[in-house]
């Protein structure tokens, strides 16, 4: 006579003899530290109850051929345990270990209701609401990308991004490894059309020790990125959002699909970013993220040329120029991406920063991709990165507002994204030249706590208007994620972000002095104000 069925709630520690209808809804690989896999699931019943599922390296094989993800099964014995792992997928307190007795035997059980996401609400992140020790799904409309950063040199390729729910609250996450390629795949494809809705499955919640403010990454083992999803949770989401609000999204979903669009179109200055001169940020001597303006004078050679040669799978600079060669990463006869790499003097108060110009930053002025100009040189019988093309030119001599990351064992300003914003360049001309203030610069307010400076130091904020959804700094994830002092690569490409709060600390400009020459200890007199 067959055993009766159990639900999931009735599974008893030390009772590993039983029968469940389940389905499968939803399965990942993980790789152990000694390169061994096993295969682990989330299974529910009849009534929506779910529980984790571990199943044994050695019957990998197995399990691998035989479950199908969504498919429904009777399931026949293993062993009930504690949930104890480090991390938690399941609010069961019981985990499920399959063992040589586990039995599966693919039956339709319609009664089974289908998979179903339980997401967790943004707003409940920002509000401290979720566990250290718990993964948890989140969905949300893409807002902004913060930055991207490309692996090698034993670093692993990420993208930050923000999402942002119907209530206009966002949060940063870090996408990391084949995530940030999954991601990054879609964005260039050119196929996008309308919001991008992301969904991201187990995401660990960790709160920055020194802002306070929440980030997510994906876990390494059991995150899915579901990107513009089939699913009627997904239409319901995007229903749940007024036109105008998906209007901004799409806007930027769609300036996504080419390396050629990379300025924000946001008009509100949303991001409480530092704002410093070049002279302040270089003579800080410390590795940071900050909001500049300055004007381009002149392209600095270097034995590196204007362009570089990158792997397509996992983006790492290639040393050799030309032919197929063998990437690190284990890639062999690739087929290398051209990419640019300008090196552009930029001058700001007779004080002169070396600044990185990437492909977001050159082809919306070249209107040309470094391979399509690499291919007019080769035309020509010309094909050394150390010959400058003519077309570069337009780079040159141009008032430009940055957000830059500053690399100090480089001595670069490495751009996260240009601020082609109307007049931003003029407004934050005026906010770092005191003596110039007018009746109709922005009011400055005054206060005395910033978690980036002494908070005895009073800093000078500009007030500036409401902004339609408040989000977490972006530096809110560099404390775990990839950080101004962790990713230091020089082949790094940044990506983009929103326009920075009108935000400058209060403090006295040092006199001219030469990017070039700055020697450490040299004592720097301080002009004095009238």
């Amino acid at each position: 006579m067959s055993r009766a069925p159990i639900l999931i709630k009735d599974l008893v520690q030390g009772n590993q003899v039983w029968k469940m209808h389940i389905r499968v809804v939803d399965m990942w690989i993980v790789t152990e530290k000694a390169g061994y896999q096993h295969l682990e699931l989330v299974i529910q019943d009849g009534t929506g109850d779910q529980i984790h599922v571990t199943t044994s390296r050695w019957d990998f094989k197995d399990w691998i051929e035989q479950i199908i993800e969504h498919a429904t099964y009777y399931l026949y014995n293993g062993d009930p345990v504690v949930n104890d792992g480090p991390y938690k997928v399941c609010l069961n307190p019981l985990k499920l270990l399959f063992n040589g007795g586990t039995t599966l035997t693919k039956v339709d059980i319609p009664d089974i209701p289908p998979h179903k996401f339980n997401f967790h609400a943004i707003e409940n992140f920002l509000n401290g609401h979720f566990k250290p020790d718990m993964l948890y799904d989140v969905i949300g409309v893409l807002q902004d990308v913060v930055k991207t950063q490309m692996g090698g040199g034993g670093k692993k390729s990420c993208t930050n991004i923000t999402l942002r729910d119907v209530g206009g609250n966002a949060i940063e996450v870090a996408l990391w490894g084949d995530f940030s390629k999954q991601f990054m795949d879609y964005t260039t494809i050119g196929k996008n059309v309308g919001p991008t809705i992301i969904i991201l499955t187990h995401a660990w919640c960790k709160p920055n020790p020194v802002y306070g403010l929440p980030s997510l990454s994906n876990a390494w083992n059991g995150s899915k990125l579901l990107i513009n999803l089939d699913h009627p949770q997904v239409e319901t989401f995007k229903t749940s959002f007024g036109a105008a609000d998906l209007s901004n999204a799409s806007n930027l979903s769609l300036s996504l699909t080419c390396d050629s669009s990379i300025q924000s179109t946001n008009q509100n200055w949303t991001s409480r970013n530092e704002v410093r001169t070049i002279r302040d940020i270089f003579v800080g001597g410390k590795d940071c993220f900050a909001t500049t303006i300055g004007t381009t004078k002149r392209f600095k050679a270097s034995r590196f040329g204007w362009f570089f040669e990158c792997c397509p799978g996992c983006r790492t600079s290639i040393k050799s120029v030309g032919g197929k060669v063998e990437c690190h990463c284990g890639v062999k006869d690739v087929e290398p991406i051209t990419k640019f790499k300008i090196e552009v003097e930029v001058e700001y108060d007779g004080f002169d920063g070396t600044f990185v110009f990437w492909d977001k930053d050159c082809v919306p002025y070249t209107k040309l991709s470094a391979k399509e100009l690499r291919q007019l040189m080769i035309a020509n019988g010309e094909d050394n990165p150390k010959i400058w093309p003519t077309q570069v030119d337009i780079l040159l001599n141009k008032e430009m507002a940055f957000r830059v990351k500053f690399q100090s064992s480089y001595k670069q300003f490495s751009i996260v994204t240009i601020l082609n914003e109307d007049n931003v360049y003029n407004k934050l001309k005026i906010y770092l030249t005191p003596d110039e203030h007018t009746s109709s610069a922005p009011v400055l307010e005054v206060s005395n706590s910033d978690p980036n400076d002494n908070p005895t130091e009073p800093i000078m904020t500009l007030s500036a208007e409401a902004s339609i959804s408040p989000q977490p700094s972006s530096a809110a994830n560099h404390a775990w994620s990839p950080s101004a002092s962790s990713s230091s690569t020089p082949a790094k490409r940044g990506a983009i972000t929103t326009s920075v709060n009108e935000m400058i600390e209060a403090e006295d400009l040092t006199p001219k002095q030469s990017a070039t020459k700055a020697k450490p200890g040299r004592k720097i007199k301080h002009i004095k104000k009238e």
